[in-house]
């Protein structure tokens, strides 16, 4: 949630995915177990607070496994707040 439009998380030796904006839920996310839109969706300060994940770009594929690292390089100029898309 607090990562910039463009941040790019490079995970293991050779994946890039570049974050895009927010991922938006809707109600057919219950059908995995009922009540789960509710537990990632929340008011902040008035505010709608979705919890439900990042959508993004693969700049790079690769084999990415379970215990792989994740490093975030942020990008140049100014922070651009990450909205539904």
């Amino acid at each position: 949630m607090a990562l910039p439009v463009g941040a790019r998380l490079h995970i293991g030796h050779e994946a890039i995915v570049e974050i895009t904006g927010l991922r938006s839920c809707c109600v057919q996310i219950d059908t995995f177990q009922q009540g789960m839109l509710r537990e990632i969706i929340a008011r902040v300060d008035g505010k709608l607070v979705r919890k439900g994940g990042v959508m993004g770009i693969v700049v790079e594929g690769g084999e990415v496994r379970l215990d792989d690292a994740i490093v975030v390089r942020l990008p140049d100029g100014p922070f651009v707040r990450l909205e539904v898309v």
